[in-house]
């Protein structure tokens, strides 16, 4: 464990470094008139690899739960599991769940247990940045890093930042070679045994490779689902509660009856926040495939799982801990904005708009920091 930093301060470390990380990417392709960024040649992306162990110990291996949210409670879950292992187990969330009984059967602390999350949760989004990104493998992590949730997921909703990020590395295997295509689709569904929320973005991406192959399609659907919410309200969270999709929506749903109980829920209601905040990859969609005409298969099946998934959360975003919802869509959200400005041949001096605009993506997150919000 971790001690030399303390916990009430781990976050505004982490802030801090990633910052400074966006800070030196900005500094130096802010004043280019070129593209070098998208003309780099492929590496092998040893900073980036040197980065992500060094995430995966400071993350893993922190100090006094207590300040971690979720943290504190899958602790208490850890610790006070039986020692002597039952079997496998195969209902429900079974393979988070097993993770957590052979570790501790083999009498493993629960620092141990964490490093093993993150050890997940990170490298795979390493993976992903090198599998789509081999030339520019560091920028992309680092548009990852700098992410709004990238902190949150990874030291208080760990479960679901695990089961996201192994269904984002089974995704982009998928858009690969038949043999990839098969080991994309097995993580896939072990990260469903993480947590099986994550079977929504799982069928927005089957709906986007085999129906929904073009983008406009999703954009349209995601303006009808904003006026969906607005005019049925609540009915249609009710009606995704009833389906027994994921047992928490209900209690989250039900939990709005209760003022007592909703003193530990985040704020309710429309959340026009969180929607601006949503927007901005399906605009970046819009302005790439409808206004620029660039036709790229795998950045459509990114951005349309994105956009399918995010309408989904927009039907239900009056429910309490919609934010846990909408990262059903924003773990690909870095994907969305990135993809664009590393693959696609858009502007004569790219590298300065990627510049500016990872200033502005960066911005938003420190600016969420100082808030309190982060």
């Amino acid at each position: 464990m971790i001690t030399f930093i303390p916990a009430y301060l781990y976050g505004t470390v982490f802030v801090y470094t990633v910052m400074a990380l966006c800070l030196m990417l900005v500094v130096r392709y802010s004043g280019s008139n070129e593209q070098r960024i998208i003309h780099a040649p492929e590496a092998v992306p040893v900073p980036a690899i040197v980065l992500t162990a060094v995430l995966i110990i400071y993350l893993g291996f922190r100090p006094g739960l207590r300040f971690f949210g979720d943290s504190y409670f899958y602790a208490h879950t850890f610790n006070n599991v039986v020692s002597d292992y039952e079997g496998i187990h195969t209902s429900g969330e079974w393979l988070f769940n097993n993770i957590m009984w052979w570790l501790k059967s083999m009498g493993m602390p629960v620092t141990v247990f964490f490093f093993v999350v993150e050890l997940v949760y990170i490298t795979c989004m390493l993976v992903v940045c090198w599998r789509l990104f081999p030339n520019n493998t560091w920028i992309a992590l680092v548009f990852c890093l700098a992410s709004y949730s990238f902190y949150a997921y990874g030291v208080n909703g760990i479960r679901n930042g695990m089961a996201t990020s192994m269904a984002m590395l089974g995704m982009t295997l998928a858009m690969h070679s038949k043999r990839e295509a098969v080991a994309g689709i097995i993580i896939m569904l072990l990260s469903m045994g993480v947590h099986r929320s994550v079977a929504l973005p799982i069928a927005a991406f089957a709906a986007a490779v085999f129906f929904v192959r073009e983008p406009r399609w999703a954009i349209r659907f995601w303006f009808a689902s904003i006026a969906i919410s607005l005019v049925l309200g609540n009915t249609i969270g009710d009606f995704f509660s009833d389906l027994g999709f994921d047992d928490r929506m209900s209690k989250y749903f039900k939990g709005q009856d209760d003022a007592q109980e909703m003193e530990r829920f985040s704020s309710t209601g429309f959340r026009f926040d969180f929607l601006l905040y949503s927007a901005m990859p399906v605009l970046m969609t819009w302005y790439c495939t409808i206004k620029r005409h660039f036709n790229d298969r795998i950045f459509n099946a990114i951005a349309v799982t994105y956009i399918l998934s995010n309408s989904f959360w927009i039907m239900v975003i009056r429910a309490a801990y919609s934010n846990r919802f909408a990262y059903l869509s924003w773990f690909l959200y870095p994907l969305v904005i990135v993809y664009p400005l590393l693959r696609f041949d858009m502007w004569p001096d790219q590298d300065a708009k990627t510049a500016r605009i990872l200033a502005f993506y960066a911005g938003f997150t420190y600016v969420m920091f100082l808030l309190g919000k982060y």
